[in-house]
Formats: C-alpha cells, structure tokens, sequence
C-alpha cells in the first residue's frame, strides 16, 4: 500500500510547530526568536505547492518583502531563507523531547489574548457559584481574605486552584480552630500581573451587561485595607 499523502493543512501545521510561531528571516538575520504574527510562505510562489521543504513561516512584513521581490531589487533568495529556517528549526528541535509542557505553553502564546483569557476565567467560576464575574473577580484580585463557611471557602480554593494551574498566581490556606469545633481558613494569594489585567476586563464585561457593581467596590475596597493594613485579614461577606 502507497504512503499515504498528507493534507495541506497538517503540513502546515507540522510547520508551526517546527518554527514555534518565529520568523525564519528574523531569527536569520538579528536571532530574533520572539512569537511573531506572521504567515506561512511558499517559497517558489507556487501556492499549490505545500510541500514541507518549500513552505517558512515569515512575519507580516518579510513575508511582504519575500513575496514582493522584483527582478531589479536584490531580495531574499530561495536558498537563504532556506538557510536561516534550518537554522531556527535546529534553535527549538529539542523542545520536542525536553520540554514538551513548554511547547505548548509557547504555542499557546500565540494564540490567546486577553479577552480568551477572561472567558477562561468566567468560565471556571460559573461552574461554581452563580455569580460567575464577581466570583472570578473577587478571585483575581483579593490578596488575602479568611472564611468559616464552607460553602464560601470551597469555591474560592478550587478557583484559586485552576488559575494557579495556568500561572496567573499562587497561593497558601492554613486551617486554624480558633474557636472549639469553628475552624477558619485564612488564604494569602500572591498574584502576577496578568491577573490584574483579566480582572479589569472581567469588571468592564459585567457593568456593560449592567451588573450591580456595588460587590466589586466592596471586593476593592476590602483588598485595600487588606494591602494597607496587612496585619489583619479581612473576613468574607
């Protein structure tokens, strides 16, 4: 039985990967090896021909310049910019064996923006509570906060779980009984910047579809205290 042909599409997909989203002609000429948003090239200028070794993935803009070469101008050559994408696969080949959570993780970089990412989050908190943005929100932003109530804990612990799953923050929980048979748990959450960002969006999503914004004041107002003060953590309401 004959090899079987691959589709166009795989073919460029094993391409991106190969490139990780970089420029062979930036990598070539400045080792930029940066995400870039850019194209896959045939580089004969037959589209027809999705070839693995005729196609590199370029930048908006030396694709441009790659596919609007002229007879009278001295452009990239096909040779050279086969030259600099070897170069860039042999850069990441070994991400494959070694690293591959890293793989992914970069590829995905590519792909998501902020807006995706505060999907995600919404996402996640509506599987636990029915105020999903507020939840989420309250999440994103509360450094420090302690609940006896289980049924209020419980879901701010697992929230807290996936985003730092997906390195948005990290966080601690210490169970103390500070009173027979009334445990409480205190929750210190470190957050990275990122987190900021998507709780912003979050809050624009919920005042546009005209959510009471009265409960994310109070969520700011409770982790500036929390950040001033910082000698006692605030209690759940």
């Amino acid at each position: 039985m004959g090899k079987r042909k691959k589709t166009r599409d795989a073919v460029q997909a094993e391409v991106l990967v190969l490139s990780r989203r970089r420029c062979c002609i930036c990598f070539g000429l400045k080792r930029d090896d940066t995400v870039k948003k850019g194209q896959i090239a045939h580089l004969d200028g037959d589209p027809g021909n999705n070839d693995r070794s005729n196609l590199a993935f370029l930048c908006f803009d030396h694709h441009d310049e790659y596919d609007g070469r002229t007879s009278q101008s001295k452009g990239f050559t096909v040779d050279e910019v086969k030259a600099y994408r070897s170069e860039l696969y042999a850069q990441f080949e070994t991400w494959t064996t070694d690293t591959p959570s890293e793989c992914l993780l970069n590829f995905l970089a590519s792909t998501i923006d902020l807006d995706t990412m505060a999907d995600a989050a919404i996402k996640i908190a509506g599987t636990l509570v029915c105020y999903a943005e507020e939840h989420a929100y309250d999440v994103l932003v509360t450094h420090k906060i302690d609940y006896c109530d289980g049924s209020l804990y419980t879901p701010h612990l697992i929230a807290l779980d996936h985003y730092a799953s997906w390195g948005w923050l990290t966080f601690e929980e210490e169970e103390r009984e500070e009173e027979p048979r009334l445990p409480r748990v205190y929750i210190t959450v470190e957050h990275k910047p990122i987190c900021r960002k998507v709780a912003e969006l979050v809050k624009k999503r919920f005042t546009e579809k005209g959510g009471d914004t009265a409960r994310l004041r109070h969520i700011d107002a409770r982790s500036k205290d929390a950040l001033a003060g910082d000698a006692e953590i605030p209690q759940a309401t």
